[in-house]
C-alpha cells in the first residue's frame, strides 16, 4: 500500500511538473519534478526495477543541477 502511494504521488508529481514546464512556471516546475522523479527512484529501488531506476536517478541528477543553477544565480 505505502509502495502504491509513493507511486502514485510521484506520477502526479511529474505530471504536474511537465504541465508547470509547458507554461514555463520557474523553478516550481523544476522542484516538483524533483520530488516526482526523487519518488519513482525509492519506489524503483525498493522493487528492484534497474531501467526504472536509472532513468529516474539521472533524471533527480539532472533536477538537482537545475535547483543549483537557480539557487547560485
Amino acid at each position: 500500500m505505502v509502495m502504491l502511494i509513493i507511486k502514485w504521488t510521484g506520477t502526479w508529481l511529474c505530471l504536474i511538473g511537465i504541465a508547470l514546464t509547458s507554461f514555463n512556471i520557474y523553478p516550481l516546475n523544476i522542484f516538483l519534478s524533483l520530488i516526482g522523479s526523487a519518488l519513482w527512484t525509492l519506489a524503483a529501488f525498493y522493487t528492484r526495477d534497474k531501467p526504472l531506476f536509472l532513468v529516474e536517478a539521472v533524471a533527480v541528477i539532472f533536477y538537482i543541477s537545475g535547483v543549483i543553477a537557480y539557487l547560485w544565480r
